[in-house]
């Protein structure tokens, strides 16, 4: 009797743990649909955007016409961006985000130096691939409420690069000198690299950036 009803309760264990993981499938499913579903919402709200903001000028350019031209009510708009200065300000949260997780993909055996240059690098490469960057950087030109939006999340994103880089060290706190300057370095290297390919000094945004640490590279060593 005791085995039968083993056998039973380990039949019903079965039972109710195949009924939790198809719960679970379902459930990760569904979220990961509405994930998809938000994102595809915000890209299309950035892309109309961008173009008003190209075409009229981004003081000129109000929310009501962003959501207009993206399909989606004023409400909408503000489900996912909390302003035209939030939104034009995506591209650097983004850009955030990148930079850590390249510097996170570098070998533990790298330099803080070689992992600098790879970081810089790696999102030089997925920045040119944007098809948004150029027109970003028009837009931000062009206008200095639109620099100033853009700009305005630069200090979040020098906070968690420098996160990023006091963890690889060992700091117990991004704001040691260390994994500030690191942070600070990382950034500005990347922003000459992308100004001098916007400028067309280097065709390719890698090149521009090769050329940035070799530059740097010459001046540290000229001060050895």
């Amino acid at each position: 009797i005791q085995k039968m009803v083993g056998f039973i309760l380990k039949d019903r264990f079965l039972d109710e743990t195949k009924r939790a993981k198809h719960v679970i499938g379902v459930d990760l499913a569904k979220s990961s649909l509405q994930s998809r579903k938000q994102q595809f919402v915000r890209n299309a709200i950035f892309d109309a955007a961008i173009e008003l903001f190209a075409a009229k000028g981004f003081d000129e350019t109000t929310v009501e016409e962003v959501a207009q031209a993206a399909g989606v009510s004023r409400a909408s708009f503000f489900r996912y961006f909390s302003s035209k200065d939030d939104l034009l300000a995506q591209n650097v949260v983004k850009y955030g985000h990148a930079l850590i997780e390249a510097i996170k993909a570098c070998p533990p055996s790298f330099t803080l130096f070689e992992t600098m240059h790879e970081t810089v690098l790696s999102v030089a490469r997925q920045t040119v691939n944007h098809p948004r960057t150029r027109q970003v950087i028009d837009i931000s030109k062009r206008s200095g409420p639109a620099m100033q939006a853009h700009m305005s999340r630069m200090i979040e994103v020098e906070g968690i690069v420098a996160a990023a880089f006091a963890e690889r060290i060992g700091s117990s706190s991004k704001d040691e000198l260390e994994p500030r300057l690191l942070a600070t370095l990382t950034l500005s290297a990347m922003n000459v690299a992308i100004m001098s390919w916007y400028r067309g000094d280097s065709q390719e945004l890698s090149v521009a950036a090769e050329q940035v640490f070799s530059r740097l590279t010459r001046i540290v060593c000229e001060q050895t």
